[in-house]
Protein backbone atom coordinates (compact mmCIF):
# COMPACT_ATOMS: atom_id res chain seq x y z
CA UNK A 1 0.00 0.00 0.00
CA UNK A 2 1.35 3.47 -0.90
CA UNK A 3 0.99 5.92 1.80
CA UNK A 4 -0.17 9.19 0.00
CA UNK A 5 2.14 12.22 -0.41
CA UNK A 6 2.55 15.56 2.34
CA UNK A 7 1.70 18.50 1.17
CA UNK A 8 2.45 22.05 2.41
CA UNK A 9 4.03 20.74 5.43
CA UNK A 10 5.46 23.32 8.43
CA UNK A 11 9.30 23.45 9.00
CA UNK A 12 9.18 20.89 11.91
CA UNK A 13 7.38 18.72 10.18
CA UNK A 14 9.87 18.71 6.99
CA UNK A 15 12.81 18.32 9.51
CA UNK A 16 11.34 15.83 11.21
CA UNK A 17 10.56 13.46 7.48
CA UNK A 18 14.25 14.02 6.70
CA UNK A 19 15.28 12.46 9.58
CA UNK A 20 13.21 9.82 9.28
CA UNK A 21 14.59 9.16 6.03
CA UNK A 22 18.17 9.47 6.94
CA UNK A 23 20.90 7.40 5.54
CA UNK A 24 22.00 4.16 7.22
CA UNK A 25 25.37 2.85 5.65
CA UNK A 26 27.25 0.25 6.27
CA UNK A 27 30.49 0.45 8.49
CA UNK A 28 34.13 0.05 7.15
CA UNK A 29 37.43 0.07 8.73
CA UNK A 30 39.01 4.20 8.54
CA UNK A 31 42.76 4.68 8.88
CA UNK A 32 44.38 7.51 11.10
CA UNK A 33 45.17 9.56 8.34
CA UNK A 34 41.49 9.57 6.78
CA UNK A 35 40.00 9.63 10.22
CA UNK A 36 38.92 13.84 10.18
CA UNK A 37 35.47 14.32 10.21
CA UNK A 38 34.25 10.71 9.54
CA UNK A 39 31.18 9.26 11.93
CA UNK A 40 32.21 6.52 14.01
CA UNK A 41 30.12 3.34 13.76
CA UNK A 42 31.59 2.07 16.93
CA UNK A 43 32.54 3.25 20.24
CA UNK A 44 36.22 3.79 20.88
CA UNK A 45 37.74 2.30 23.78
CA UNK A 46 41.55 3.04 24.85
CA UNK A 47 43.43 0.07 24.57
CA UNK A 48 45.72 0.53 27.89
CA UNK A 49 46.29 3.03 30.66
CA UNK A 50 47.45 6.38 29.56
CA UNK A 51 49.99 7.02 30.94
CA UNK A 52 50.55 3.93 30.29
CA UNK A 53 53.41 4.16 33.19
CA UNK A 54 54.27 6.63 36.06
CA UNK A 55 56.37 9.31 34.60
CA UNK A 56 57.95 12.85 35.24
CA UNK A 57 56.24 15.76 34.26
CA UNK A 58 59.29 17.71 34.72
CA UNK A 59 63.10 18.03 33.83
CA UNK A 60 65.23 17.11 37.45
CA UNK A 61 65.41 14.21 39.82
CA UNK A 62 63.86 11.54 40.31
CA UNK A 63 63.97 10.48 44.62
CA UNK A 64 62.28 10.21 47.75
CA UNK A 65 60.64 13.44 49.38
CA UNK A 66 61.79 12.68 52.79
CA UNK A 67 65.50 12.20 51.20
CA UNK A 68 65.49 15.27 50.27
CA UNK A 69 63.41 17.56 52.43
CA UNK A 70 65.46 20.39 54.85
CA UNK A 71 68.30 20.34 51.77
CA UNK A 72 69.16 17.04 52.19
CA UNK A 73 71.69 15.59 49.86
CA UNK A 74 71.39 12.45 47.31
CA UNK A 75 73.29 10.03 45.64
CA UNK A 76 72.50 10.11 41.88
CA UNK A 77 72.91 6.76 40.82
CA UNK A 78 71.53 6.54 36.80
CA UNK A 79 69.09 8.22 34.96
CA UNK A 80 65.77 7.77 33.67
CA UNK A 81 64.53 9.38 30.06
CA UNK A 82 61.94 8.65 27.27
CA UNK A 83 62.29 5.46 25.96
CA UNK A 84 65.23 4.75 28.38
CA UNK A 85 63.98 4.03 32.07
CA UNK A 86 65.96 3.47 34.88
CA UNK A 87 65.31 -0.07 35.77
CA UNK A 88 66.68 -0.78 39.51
CA UNK A 89 64.98 0.14 42.36
CA UNK A 90 66.43 3.23 44.38
CA UNK A 91 67.34 2.41 47.77
CA UNK A 92 67.43 5.34 50.16
CA UNK A 93 68.97 8.87 49.72
CA UNK A 94 69.93 7.13 46.18
CA UNK A 95 68.31 9.49 43.33
CA UNK A 96 68.47 9.28 39.33
CA UNK A 97 68.27 12.43 36.77
CA UNK A 98 65.16 12.43 35.19
CA UNK A 99 63.30 13.73 31.85
CA UNK A 100 59.85 15.23 31.12
CA UNK A 101 58.43 11.64 30.00
CA UNK A 102 60.64 9.67 31.68
CA UNK A 103 59.19 6.80 33.79
CA UNK A 104 59.59 6.83 37.73
CA UNK A 105 61.58 4.53 39.27
CA UNK A 106 60.41 2.06 41.55
CA UNK A 107 60.80 4.05 45.48
CA UNK A 108 61.06 7.13 43.74
CA UNK A 109 58.05 8.93 45.05
CA UNK A 110 58.73 12.89 43.56
CA UNK A 111 60.50 15.14 41.04
CA UNK A 112 62.79 17.31 42.67
CA UNK A 113 63.00 20.37 39.73
CA UNK A 114 66.34 21.12 38.18
CA UNK A 115 66.07 24.79 38.92
CA UNK A 116 65.21 23.59 42.85
CA UNK A 117 68.59 21.70 42.80
CA UNK A 118 72.23 22.36 42.65
CA UNK A 119 74.85 18.86 41.44
CA UNK A 120 77.59 18.50 43.47
CA UNK A 121 79.61 15.62 41.41
CA UNK A 122 77.66 12.31 41.90
CA UNK A 123 75.12 14.00 44.74
CA UNK A 124 72.45 16.82 44.05
CA UNK A 125 71.19 18.90 46.90
CA UNK A 126 67.71 20.08 46.93
CA UNK A 127 66.97 24.00 47.45
CA UNK A 128 63.58 23.18 48.39
CA UNK A 129 61.71 20.62 49.58
CA UNK A 130 59.49 18.49 46.92
CA UNK A 131 55.99 17.29 48.30
CA UNK A 132 55.30 13.52 47.61
CA UNK A 133 53.62 13.18 44.06
CA UNK A 134 54.29 16.57 42.67
CA UNK A 135 55.28 16.66 39.07
CA UNK A 136 54.45 13.01 38.83
CA UNK A 137 51.49 11.20 36.58
CA UNK A 138 50.40 8.29 37.90
CA UNK A 139 49.73 5.50 35.53
CA UNK A 140 46.33 5.69 34.10
CA UNK A 141 45.54 9.00 36.00
CA UNK A 142 44.27 10.19 32.29
CA UNK A 143 42.58 7.13 30.75
CA UNK A 144 41.70 3.88 32.41
CA UNK A 145 42.11 0.79 30.05
CA UNK A 146 38.68 -0.16 28.69
CA UNK A 147 37.13 3.72 28.80
CA UNK A 148 35.01 5.20 26.10
CA UNK A 149 36.86 7.95 24.96
CA UNK A 150 34.76 8.93 21.77
CA UNK A 151 31.46 7.22 21.06
CA UNK A 152 29.60 5.17 18.03
CA UNK A 153 28.00 7.94 16.27
CA UNK A 154 30.57 11.24 17.01
CA UNK A 155 31.77 13.14 14.12
CA UNK A 156 35.74 12.79 14.60
CA UNK A 157 37.26 16.01 14.71
CA UNK A 158 40.66 16.92 13.95
CA UNK A 159 41.88 17.56 17.36
CA UNK A 160 40.60 14.13 18.04
CA UNK A 161 42.13 12.16 15.91
CA UNK A 162 45.55 12.25 18.34
CA UNK A 163 42.86 10.39 21.04
CA UNK A 164 42.44 7.83 18.55
CA UNK A 165 46.00 7.03 18.43
CA UNK A 166 46.97 7.75 21.58
CA UNK A 167 44.36 5.16 22.59
CA UNK A 168 46.25 2.87 20.50
CA UNK A 169 44.38 2.36 16.87
CA UNK A 170 45.45 2.85 13.96
CA UNK A 171 42.25 2.76 12.42
CA UNK A 172 38.66 2.02 13.60
CA UNK A 173 35.17 1.44 12.01
CA UNK A 174 33.36 4.50 10.59
CA UNK A 175 30.16 4.19 8.49
CA UNK A 176 30.86 4.50 5.01
CA UNK A 177 30.64 8.23 3.45
CA UNK A 178 27.11 9.32 2.03
CA UNK A 179 27.44 9.50 -1.75
CA UNK A 180 25.95 12.20 -3.32
CA UNK A 181 24.59 13.65 -6.71
CA UNK A 182 24.13 16.82 -7.92
CA UNK A 183 21.97 17.66 -10.23
CA UNK A 184 21.02 20.69 -11.82
CA UNK A 185 18.48 21.73 -14.35
CA UNK A 186 17.14 24.45 -16.57
CA UNK A 187 18.74 25.94 -20.13
CA UNK A 188 19.67 28.97 -18.78
CA UNK A 189 22.41 27.51 -16.44
CA UNK A 190 26.17 28.16 -17.78
CA UNK A 191 29.03 27.43 -15.87
CA UNK A 192 30.89 29.99 -13.81
CA UNK A 193 33.68 31.85 -15.40
CA UNK A 194 31.93 31.70 -18.78
CA UNK A 195 30.44 34.81 -20.95
CA UNK A 196 26.64 35.09 -20.25
CA UNK A 197 24.44 35.19 -23.36
CA UNK A 198 21.06 36.87 -23.19
CA UNK A 199 19.02 35.27 -20.29
CA UNK A 200 21.77 33.22 -18.84
CA UNK A 201 23.05 32.90 -14.94
CA UNK A 202 26.00 31.67 -13.57
CA UNK A 203 24.97 28.25 -11.61
CA UNK A 204 25.68 28.69 -8.15
CA UNK A 205 23.69 25.73 -7.30
CA UNK A 206 25.99 23.01 -8.07
CA UNK A 207 28.74 23.76 -6.87
CA UNK A 208 26.94 25.47 -3.75
CA UNK A 209 25.49 22.36 -3.04
CA UNK A 210 28.10 20.17 -3.46
CA UNK A 211 30.35 21.99 -1.57
CA UNK A 212 27.49 21.76 1.31
CA UNK A 213 27.33 18.67 1.45
CA UNK A 214 31.41 17.66 1.01
CA UNK A 215 31.39 19.97 4.35
CA UNK A 216 28.72 17.24 5.64
CA UNK A 217 30.68 14.80 5.43
CA UNK A 218 29.76 13.27 1.93
CA UNK A 219 31.47 11.79 -1.09
CA UNK A 220 30.19 13.83 -4.42
CA UNK A 221 30.03 11.10 -6.98
CA UNK A 222 28.37 12.89 -9.99
CA UNK A 223 27.64 16.29 -10.74
CA UNK A 224 25.25 17.11 -13.76
CA UNK A 225 22.85 19.97 -15.65
CA UNK A 226 19.98 18.98 -17.52
CA UNK A 227 18.21 20.53 -20.01
CA UNK A 228 14.54 21.40 -20.08
CA UNK A 229 13.54 18.43 -21.37
CA UNK A 230 11.56 15.63 -19.98
CA UNK A 231 12.65 12.62 -21.71
CA UNK A 232 16.40 14.27 -21.54
CA UNK A 233 15.85 14.57 -17.84
CA UNK A 234 14.70 11.33 -17.14
CA UNK A 235 17.05 9.52 -19.35
CA UNK A 236 19.81 12.08 -17.10
CA UNK A 237 18.26 11.18 -13.72
CA UNK A 238 17.76 7.52 -14.37
CA UNK A 239 21.32 6.82 -15.46
CA UNK A 240 22.59 8.66 -12.26
CA UNK A 241 20.96 6.87 -9.78
CA UNK A 242 21.05 3.51 -12.12
CA UNK A 243 24.70 4.11 -11.20
CA UNK A 244 25.74 3.92 -14.88
CA UNK A 245 28.77 6.31 -15.16
CA UNK A 246 29.72 6.43 -11.44
CA UNK A 247 28.83 4.74 -8.02
CA UNK A 248 24.98 4.03 -7.55
CA UNK A 249 24.29 7.41 -4.88
CA UNK A 250 22.61 7.28 -1.72
CA UNK A 251 21.16 10.81 -2.17
CA UNK A 252 20.36 12.38 -5.53
CA UNK A 253 19.99 16.30 -4.98
CA UNK A 254 18.10 18.36 -8.00
CA UNK A 255 17.84 22.20 -7.75
CA UNK A 256 15.47 23.73 -9.74
CA UNK A 257 12.37 22.16 -11.85
CA UNK A 258 10.17 20.67 -8.94
CA UNK A 259 7.96 23.49 -9.53
CA UNK A 260 4.53 22.84 -11.38
CA UNK A 261 5.71 25.28 -14.52
CA UNK A 262 5.62 24.01 -18.12
CA UNK A 263 9.29 23.30 -17.95
CA UNK A 264 9.80 21.75 -14.71
CA UNK A 265 10.19 18.41 -15.89
CA UNK A 266 11.81 17.06 -12.70
CA UNK A 267 9.19 15.61 -10.64
CA UNK A 268 7.72 13.58 -13.53
CA UNK A 269 10.98 12.72 -14.35
CA UNK A 270 11.17 10.80 -10.73
CA UNK A 271 8.53 9.35 -11.03
CA UNK A 272 8.91 7.90 -14.21
CA UNK A 273 12.80 6.45 -12.85
CA UNK A 274 10.41 4.90 -10.03
CA UNK A 275 10.81 7.51 -7.15
CA UNK A 276 7.79 7.92 -5.07
CA UNK A 277 7.28 11.27 -3.48
CA UNK A 278 7.44 11.94 0.32
CA UNK A 279 6.56 15.26 0.19
CA UNK A 280 5.82 18.39 -1.70
CA UNK A 281 6.10 22.02 -0.73
CA UNK A 282 7.06 23.21 3.02
CA UNK A 283 5.80 26.37 4.51
CA UNK A 284 8.61 28.05 4.51
CA UNK A 285 10.70 30.94 2.94
CA UNK A 286 12.90 31.00 1.37
CA UNK A 287 12.38 27.25 0.06
CA UNK A 288 8.79 26.53 -0.53
CA UNK A 289 8.69 24.11 -4.14
CA UNK A 290 10.80 21.70 -1.96
CA UNK A 291 10.41 18.24 -2.50
CA UNK A 292 11.58 14.94 -1.05
CA UNK A 293 11.26 11.35 -2.26
CA UNK A 294 12.72 7.78 -2.16
CA UNK A 295 13.34 4.71 -4.19
CA UNK A 296 14.42 1.80 -2.48
CA UNK A 297 17.62 2.26 -0.40
CA UNK A 298 17.84 5.75 -2.07
CA UNK A 299 16.57 9.22 -1.21
CA UNK A 300 15.99 12.11 -3.58
CA UNK A 301 15.91 15.94 -2.47
CA UNK A 302 14.58 18.21 -5.23
CA UNK A 303 15.46 21.82 -4.05
CA UNK A 304 13.92 25.33 -5.34
CA UNK A 305 16.36 26.79 -8.22
CA UNK A 306 16.96 30.06 -6.36
CA UNK A 307 20.82 29.75 -5.00
CA UNK A 308 19.48 30.69 -1.51
CA UNK A 309 16.64 28.89 -1.32
CA UNK A 310 18.60 25.81 -2.52
CA UNK A 311 21.71 26.88 -0.08
CA UNK A 312 19.35 27.48 3.06
CA UNK A 313 16.92 24.40 2.58
CA UNK A 314 20.39 21.81 2.11
CA UNK A 315 21.63 23.37 4.94
CA UNK A 316 18.00 22.54 6.93
CA UNK A 317 17.16 19.03 5.10
CA UNK A 318 20.11 18.15 3.28
CA UNK A 319 22.51 17.77 6.52
CA UNK A 320 19.79 15.49 8.50
CA UNK A 321 19.75 13.31 5.27
CA UNK A 322 23.52 12.93 5.82
CA UNK A 323 23.23 12.27 9.38
CA UNK A 324 24.72 15.85 10.11
CA UNK A 325 21.58 17.98 11.27
CA UNK A 326 21.15 20.73 13.47
CA UNK A 327 19.12 19.95 16.67
CA UNK A 328 17.49 23.94 16.07
CA UNK A 329 17.00 23.49 19.71
CA UNK A 330 19.96 26.61 20.06
CA UNK A 331 18.26 30.20 21.22
CA UNK A 332 19.57 33.17 20.60
CA UNK A 333 18.72 36.80 20.64
CA UNK A 334 17.93 39.08 17.66
CA UNK A 335 20.44 42.22 17.95
CA UNK A 336 17.69 43.95 15.95
CA UNK A 337 13.87 44.16 15.36
CA UNK A 338 13.52 42.39 12.09
CA UNK A 339 9.71 42.28 10.53
CA UNK A 340 8.67 39.27 8.58
CA UNK A 341 6.91 39.85 4.70
CA UNK A 342 4.90 36.97 4.70
CA UNK A 343 3.10 34.31 7.01
CA UNK A 344 5.48 31.85 6.11
CA UNK A 345 8.43 30.21 8.24
CA UNK A 346 11.09 32.60 7.76
CA UNK A 347 14.75 31.22 7.34
CA UNK A 348 16.56 34.14 7.61
CA UNK A 349 20.28 34.91 7.23
CA UNK A 350 22.12 36.39 10.04
CA UNK A 351 25.81 37.19 11.39
CA UNK A 352 26.26 36.85 14.66
CA UNK A 353 27.38 40.01 16.62
CA UNK A 354 28.82 39.54 19.91
CA UNK A 355 26.33 36.44 20.28
CA UNK A 356 23.33 37.97 19.58
CA UNK A 357 21.89 37.63 15.63
CA UNK A 358 21.66 40.69 13.13
CA UNK A 359 19.80 39.84 9.60
CA UNK A 360 21.38 40.14 6.99
CA UNK A 361 19.87 43.20 4.85
CA UNK A 362 18.59 41.74 1.47
CA UNK A 363 16.50 38.06 2.56
CA UNK A 364 14.95 37.34 -1.29
CA UNK A 365 15.84 34.20 -2.35
CA UNK A 366 17.43 35.10 -5.06
CA UNK A 367 20.18 37.70 -2.85
CA UNK A 368 23.15 35.65 -3.04
CA UNK A 369 24.15 38.59 -0.65
CA UNK A 370 22.51 37.23 2.18
CA UNK A 371 24.44 34.44 2.04
CA UNK A 372 27.74 36.43 2.00
CA UNK A 373 29.15 36.65 5.66
CA UNK A 374 25.91 34.42 7.34
CA UNK A 375 27.11 32.84 10.10
CA UNK A 376 23.45 31.56 11.45
CA UNK A 377 19.81 30.74 10.20
CA UNK A 378 17.54 31.74 12.46
CA UNK A 379 14.16 30.46 12.33
CA UNK A 380 11.25 33.20 12.76
CA UNK A 381 8.03 30.89 13.51
CA UNK A 382 4.71 30.98 10.80
CA UNK A 383 2.74 33.09 13.92
CA UNK A 384 5.05 35.26 14.95
CA UNK A 385 4.49 39.09 12.83
CA UNK A 386 7.94 40.66 13.85
CA UNK A 387 10.91 39.78 16.53
CA UNK A 388 11.52 43.13 18.95
CA UNK A 389 15.66 43.15 19.63
CA UNK A 390 16.50 41.00 22.32
CA UNK A 391 13.94 38.33 21.76
CA UNK A 392 14.76 35.04 21.19
CA UNK A 393 14.84 32.71 18.28
CA UNK A 394 15.61 29.36 17.16
CA UNK A 395 19.00 29.37 15.36
CA UNK A 396 21.42 26.71 13.48
CA UNK A 397 25.34 27.73 12.42
CA UNK A 398 26.17 27.02 9.18
CA UNK A 399 29.22 25.32 9.23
Amino acid sequence: MTTAALRDVTFDEALAQARALALHLPAEPVALEELAGRTLAEDVLARGDHPAFTNSAMDGYALRAADAAGGGVVRLVGESRAGAPFAPSLAAREGVRISTGGELPDGADAILKVEDAVEEGEFVRALADPEPGVFVRGRGEDVRAGQVLLFAGQVVGAHEVAVVAGAGHARVACTRRPRVAVVGSGDEVVPAGEELGPGQVYDANRPGVAAQAEAAGAEVVARAVVPDDLQATIDMVGGILDGRDAFTPDLLVTTGGVSVGRHDHLRPALEACGVSEVLYGVEIRPGHPLWLGRRGGQVVLGLPGNPVSAAVCFHAFGRPLLGRGDSWERRMPMAERYEKTTPRTELIRCVDVERALRPLPRQGSHAISSLAGATHLAVIDAERREVAAGEEVRAAPLV
